[in-house]
Order: structure tokens, then C-alpha cells, then sequence
């Protein structure tokens, strides 16, 4: 299957990117706004509907671990994406590394940049990838085919989006020994405030369940059951506040992280919808998910995506890069 980009030019050049394990489009939408023609691939057959919907490009459904579709992407100058984080999440404690069959995934990533040739390419995922042997495999690979290689763990808050998540991004540049160090600097320089929770979401305040799309969430009769795991601070069990970025988090119907003023004041004991985890990921109040998708699932993709705002960040940099620009 070719895809064709239809638009998006720096000088002569254009402006495409090749987004791996789409997902809900975290990364595509961030490039996108930064002016991207984008195609992307994912297992999840929703992925293609969200680019519709969003207007983000062209999505293909494809199993990357069996399917090679690189050929209809020959000469995209840039590549990402975020291969599945489970063989290296912290709270992944059985099949680990290796061990996880998706791990396997990581070497499809590096195998479509041998096969693709960008010019650019940027992986994000959790931090603790990068003790991988694997990873590190696959870095020493591509630096010996050209490309000059570093990697980073950067906070989304760091970078204006209302959620304080770490992730590892790697990045990768051919045909230039300070390219990577380039990127990585000109990240640096575009440091700025993050929005807090109360920007993100204080909107919803007043909105009723299921008058705002995907402003729903479960309602749950055993949060006050968890009430020693909010006081202990468990990972995922948070009561958010108004005034801060977000912690990380997952899949809300896992771990319950609570609306600032839950139980608070009349205000109902529930968690945060998936219209308000998307607001705290930084995706705008217009991006769409396909109705038919079951709620857990829309909670895991949200949990899953790059946020927007640091893909935009990152996107324009590459841009600039692209074009020769000057910092």
C-alpha cells in the first residue's frame, strides 16, 4: 500500500513524517501542527479512524511484528514513533526486556530506519529502556550506518504540557556528526511553564457526564476502599491538584486517579474523565476519539500517547533542522 503526502513544504523539501505505532496520535498531532504531512502505522484498527477524524494524514493498520511496509514510505525524511513501553515499564513485573514478545518491537523501529533512510528520526519511551542491552544493540547499529546518535530524558512539564511525565527520547541524525547534540540543545532552549491541572481541565468543572464528548467516567463504588493507597502515594493512586502539572499516570480504570475536588464541596467522588485525561496529556479540546471504542480502551490509549504539546516542541525543531535553520 503507498501512501501519498499531499502537503507541507520547507523551501523545496517536504515536510513528512513517518509515525510508527501511532497510537492515538500524540506524536502525529504534534507534528502535525507544526506543519507535517503525516502517515502513520499501528496494530489498533482505531488508530486509522483517529487520523480521519482528526485530520491528522493517513493511517494504515498493519502488524508491524509480521508486516513490513517500509517500501511505501522510501524517502520520508523523518521518522518516530514510541514502540510498545510494556517489556520495560516499571510496573511490567513479570515478562521483562527480552522476555516480553514485544520487546521485539524496538528492533522493527531501528530496522524501518535502516530501510527508510530518514534524515531524522525520534523514538520516545519510558526511561528504563535505557539500560536495555537491546536498545543499546540497536543505537550501535545505526550510528555505525551514518547516523549520530544521543538520547535524553526530558519532562513533558518542562516543555508546557500539564502532566510532569519522564520519558527517554532518542534521537537520531544522518549525515551529521552534531546533529543529535543539536536537537538536544535546541530542546533545552525551548523550556517553558507548564500549564497546571486547573488550566487543563477546570473547564469540565461544570459540565454534566456525557454532555462534552468523551467527558465520561466510571462510576465507581470502591474508591473510598483505596483511600490508604492516595494516602501512601502509590504510583497511579492520585487525587490531583489544581495548581500543579499532573503526575504520570496509566489507565485510569486501573488506578484511580481522582478529579481535584472529588468528594469535595457536593462535588461528586469520581476520577477524571477521558475527555480530562486527554486535556492533561495536551490534547486540545477538539480532538476526537471513535465512539465505539469501549472506555477502558480509550483511558489505555490516552495513558499509551506522547503528549501533543512536547511532539510540537520537538516537531518544529526538526523542522528548522530540516530547512538548515539557524537557533
Amino acid at each position: 500500500m503507498v501512501i501519498t503526502f499531499h502537503s507541507g513544504k520547507v523551501g523545496a523539501a517536504m515536510l513528512r513524517v513517518l509515525d510508527l505505532f501511532a497510537g492515538t496520535g500524540g506524536l502525529a498531532t504534534g507534528f502535525r501542527s507544526a506543519g507535517f504531512c503525516v502517515a502513520g502505522v499501528d496494530i489498533e484498527p482505531a488508530t486509522r479512524q483517529i487520523f480521519e477524524m482528526n485530520n491528522l494524514g493517513e493511517a494504515i493498520t498493519a502488524d508491524l511484528m509480521k508486516e513490513n511496509v517500509s517500501r511505501s514510505f522510501e524517502g520520508t525524511p523523518v521518522v518516530v514513533g514510541g514502540p510498545p513501553c510494556r517489556p520495560w515499564s516499571s510496573l511490567n513485573i513479570t515478562r521483562r526486556g527480552s522476555n516480553h514478545p514485544d520487546s521485539k518491537l524496538l528492533d522493527v523501529f531501528f530496522q524501518y530506519v535502516f530501510e527508510v533512510q530518514p534524515e531524522f528520526f525520534l523514538m520516545e519511551n519510558v526511561s528504563l529502556l535505557r539500560n536495555d542491552e537491546r536498545y543499546r544493540c540497536g543505537i550501535e547499529d545505526v550510528s555505525k550506518n551514518g547516523y549520530s546518535v544521543d538520547c535524553r530524558v526530558i519532562r513533558y512539564s518542562d516543555f508546557g504540557a500539564p502532566i510532569a511525565r519522564r520519558r527517554l527520547f532518542t534521537f537520531g541524525a544522518r549525515h551529521s556528526s552534531h546533529g543529535a547534540i543539536e536537537f538536544f540543545l535546541r530542546l533545552e532552549a525551548s523550556r517553558t511553564m507548564p500549564q497546571t491541572v486547573g488550566e487543563a481541565i477546570a473547564w469540565l468543572r461544570q459540565v454534566p457526564r456525557g454532555h462534552y464528548p468523551d467527558h465520561i467516567w466510571p462510576q465507581l463504588n470502591t474508591i473510598s476502599n483505596y483511600e490508604k493507597y492516595y494516602i501512601n502515594g502509590k504510583y497511579g493512586w492520585y487525587r490531583l491538584d489544581y495548581e500543579s502539572p499532573s503526575p504520570s499516570f496509566g489507565n485510569i480504570m486501573k488506578t484511580y486517579i481522582l478529579h481535584p475536588e472529588a468528594g469535595q464541596n457536593g462535588f461528586p467522588l469520581r476520577v477524571i474523565s477521558v475527555r480530562e485525561a486527554m486535556c492533561i496529556m495536551g490534547f486540545d479540546r477538539e480532538f476526537r476519539l471513535p465512539e465505539n471504542l469501549a472506555m477502558s480502551k480509550k483511558y489505555q490509549m490516552v495513558a499509551d500517547a506522547v503528549s501533543p504539546v512536547v511532539a510540537k516542541v520537538c516537531a518544529r525543531i526538526i523542522a528548522e533542522m530540516l530547512d538548515g535553520g539557524s537557533r
